[in-house]
């Protein structure tokens, strides 16, 4: 298994903790492929692209996708009481 896949928070929102893991494999694949070729993975305003640092401060965007949705937080989690890991 790819990371840790939530079971108690896959079951409260409803979902196949067995589909959720199968999605994070694939996403770590592509994660690690984009890693190999120099690129960033980057989400933010709704919209995701592959970003590559060519050393002059400013990304190149070399793809850029819409469908899903992307969102480029910090990534922070927390808890709130209910003992579930809460994303911000």
């Amino acid at each position: 298994m790819v990371g840790n896949v939530n079971v108690s928070e896959c079951e409260a929102a409803g979902l196949d903790t067995k589909e959720v893991e199968r999605i994070a494999r694939g996403l770590d694949r592509y994660a690690r492929q984009a890693e190999a070729l120099g690129l960033t993975i980057f989400g933010g305003g709704g919209s995701g692209s592959l970003r590559f640092d060519d050393g002059t401060g400013h990304a190149l965007i070399v793809a850029e996708f819409i469908g899903g949705h992307f969102d480029g937080g910090d990534g922070g989690n927390f808890n709130v009481g209910d003992n579930l890991l809460r994303g911000e």
